[in-house]
């Protein structure tokens, strides 16, 4: 008798057993997984890319954690403080260095101003967008498979949205924002770059406008940030300022108004002036505006 109770109880257990490992099991496959891609025009090392530059790890200026939720003109939905928790993930060079951090959103597929779900994550030298480990794809794990809206935002960037719903799972999904063949939201959307597509940079002031002259220009926020530095003791248009800034144009890590690589410089004459579809006379007053709803 004594022999039967226990494989009785051994049974019941092993019963047990599998069934918490079937309840891990379903928890880890909860949500929906994105492999997206995108390129930063500002980051890119030449207009061409398709690589982008990754100064901001190297100089560990990189915020562990996301800064978006600190950030007035992002709304976090359902999650927000995402943040890495390997040293190793900033430490990993070549293409798939990390570059910065980018705000990920689900969209409704009936109405494409209804936010449904955000995530910050990171974004790769080539591109990818990669979850808070530095590899795997994107998780959203309180998100329920079905189709949405996939739009891709940074802090000195313009967005970017899909202009389809993409039908989303636990398997991940590619949706490459690079390819200038993804239909995208919106009229110029991104900005070319060799055979591929980028985000518009330049949007410091975080207005949802790209501006070089004029009412509510971006120059002005970049000489306001170098004008106004700490540092800055003397007042100087040429100081460097270097931090993690929005006025950071080209995202070398160094925020520059007069001088050597200065971002007002890669402002007007890399982003604005030739973006002769925006700007078919070609003066420096041509705004670029972001194409999300």
């Amino acid at each position: 008798m004594k022999v039967k109770f226990l494989h009785l109880c051994t049974f019941f257990l092993f019963l047990f057993s599998m069934n918490g490992v079937g309840q891990n099991n379903a928890a880890a496959q909860a949500g929906v997984k994105l492999h997206a891609r995108v390129l930063l025009q500002g980051a890119l090392i030449n207009a061409n890319g398709p690589l982008m530059r990754d100064d901001l790890r190297s100089n560990n200026l990189l915020p562990w954690v996301e800064p978006y939720s600190a950030m007035a003109r992002f709304t976090v939905v359902g999650s927000g403080g995402e943040q890495v928790s390997n040293s190793g993930v900033f430490q990993v060079t070549g293409d798939n260095a990390i570059v910065d951090w980018v705000f990920v959103e689900l969209r409704s597929a009936d109405d494409p101003k209804i936010v449904l779900a955000t995530r910050s994550a990171l974004l790769q030298r080539d591109g990818d967008v990669v979850d808070v480990d530095g590899s795997s794809p994107l998780h959203f794990p309180s998100v329920a498979a079905g189709d949405y809206l996939v739009a891709v935002r940074h802090r000195n960037h313009l967005g970017v949205m899909s202009v389809e719903a993409i039908a989303l799972n636990k398997l991940p999904k590619v949706v490459d924002f690079s390819d200038p063949e993804f239909p995208t939201y919106g009229v110029n959307a991104q900005a070319p770059a060799g055979n591929r597509v980028a985000m518009w940079g330049g949007n410091v002031n975080q207005d949802k406008l790209v501006i070089a002259r004029g009412p509510n220009n971006d120059s002005f926020y970049i000489f306001s940030n170098v004008m106004l530095a700490a540092g800055n003791e003397h007042y100087a248009n040429n100081y460097i300022n270097a931090g993690y800034h929005l006025a950071d144009v080209n995202l070398d890590g160094m925020a520059i108004y007069s001088g050597p690589n200065s971002d007002y410089a890669h402002l007007l004459y890399k982003i604005v002036l030739p973006s002769t579809l925006n700007c078919p006379d070609v003066n420096a007053s041509c705004m670029i505006r972001e194409q999300l709803p």
